[in-house]
């Protein structure tokens, strides 16, 4: 899938702006996406960093909330979500330096699941932006 637009609305070239969607993770993949209307390419990055770092971040902060309402009945039960959550927050920085390394790239890899949803939201957002 390529989508190199040489020109972005940020003013950015493309490279830049879609790794700059990564850097905060989904606060900064929001921002881009308010302001990114001509790069379908920025768009697939802000949208996957918003729907796959947000996803993973929302699925490790709520492990470690439920580990530690775990800890009322089993010390055993909460290291055990403990070290899931340490284990889902290790995967959000491993996917968020290799989204950053692939958009700085200009490349568009998908992360699984989630870069299927932020190819079909970066497209039709096109779609609705040049009619």
């Amino acid at each position: 899938m390529e989508w190199h637009s040489s020109t972005s609305s940020t003013g950015l070239e493309p490279r830049t702006a879609g790794a700059l969607a990564y850097l905060a993770g989904p606060f900064s993949a929001a921002l881009l996406l308010s302001v990114e209307r001509t790069s379908q390419f920025v768009r697939f990055h802000a949208w996957q960093a918003l729907i796959a770092l947000g996803a993973l971040g929302v699925l490790a902060v709520g492990c470690l909330a439920f580990a530690f309402f775990l800890l009322v009945f089993s010390p055993i039960a909460f290291r055990i979500m403990l070290w899931v959550s340490a284990l889902l927050a290790l995967s959000w920085l491993a996917l968020w330096a290799v989204c950053l390394w692939h958009a700085f790239r200009g490349e568009s890899w998908r992360a699984p699941i989630a870069g299927i949803f932020a190819e079909r939201l970066a497209r039709s957002q096109s779609l609705i932006t040049n009619h």
